[in-house]
């Protein structure tokens, strides 16, 4: 049976002598236990993993705590870590670390729609066309400034669900997901929602790791493990464990590509390489 990295990293460190030792061990804390940050936690083990450190990564005690809490957290000093979207306050309250952990695919979006919409949806090319169009999204997530920037009507909630209870209604047109969620979403509202087949979005969606200013000797060994990790490939080994299948089933190679400005990243941001998964036509947008 095969185990999972994350296990077999976790295995790792439990057999390790050096783990005996808890109070000779790094200890790094963070709060983010969701599903969604589940790359971001199995990528800082793999990095922590490359240094000949002994290590313990500690999650939430409770589960409340939100991003905002958790960040105000970490300027406090209480926690060490955590893996967001860059912008100008983040990069100035914390420390970067410059490298885009999911190389750009969380800035990939594809369309949500009711099988009555998907024709209309199917003759978008441009920009343009898609600004004769509303989508859906939540109030409160933070590239909701994309739709702003771009010109593109929206219709937001602060309820997750009723986002796709309004899409089915004909509130709005769309809702645009990222490609590692919308398959899921799609299945448990079968028939009344599909994929769209034919176009996919893309903006600058850069993730880094962020650390406390308390801790700047964690971000270097972090900076050092991740180079470590990208020279031996492990890294990029872990993205297609995690992201492939999606990527395969969003069939990019197919589909048109439509390119937003996403105004919240800085404007020195180092352009992302996308090279490991959006086909090659489109590397030059």
């Amino acid at each position: 049976m095969k185990i999972s990295l994350f296990v077999a990293l976790t295995i790792m460190w439990v057999l390790s002598p050096l783990a005996a030792h808890a109070d000779e061990s790094i200890v790094i804390k963070h709060y983010q236990y969701q599903e969604r940050y589940k790359f971001g936690h199995q990528l800082l083990l793999l990095a922590i993993s490359k240094l000949d450190i002994p290590f313990v990564v500690q999650g939430p005690t409770t589960q409340d705590v939100n991003e905002k809490r958790g960040e105000n957290q970490i300027l406090e000093g209480r926690l060490d870590i955590e893996w967001m979207s860059t912008t100008r306050d983040r990069e100035d309250l914390l420390i970067p670390i410059k490298i885009p952990l999911y190389r750009g695919v969380l800035g990939l979006r594809l369309l949500l729609v009711t099988p009555t919409m998907h024709p209309s949806i199917s003759e978008i090319s441009t920009l343009d066309d898609l600004q004769s169009y509303t989508g859906g999204y939540s109030q409160h997530w933070g590239d909701l400034p994309v739709f702003e920037a771009n010109n593109l009507r929206v219709d937001t909630s602060t309820v997750y669900e009723s986002i796709f209870k309004k899409l089915i209604y004909g509130r709005f047109d769309y809702f645009h997901r990222g490609v590692q969620e919308i398959w899921d979403e799609q299945k448990r509202y079968n028939k009344q929602l599909i994929v769209a087949d034919n176009i996919m979005l893309f903006y600058p969606h850069p993730v880094y790791f962020f650390v406390g200013k308390h801790r700047p000797e964690l971000a270097k060994n972090l900076r050092r493990g991740l180079d470590i990790a990208m020279e031996d490939g492990s890294y990029k080994k872990l993205f297609f464990e995690y992201f492939e299948h999606y990527i395969k089933l969003g069939n990019l190679e197919n589909r048109k590509l439509i390119v937003l400005n996403n105004p919240v990243v800085p404007q020195d941001t180092p352009a992302l390489d996308t090279s490991w998964w959006m086909p090659m036509k489109y590397q030059n947008r």
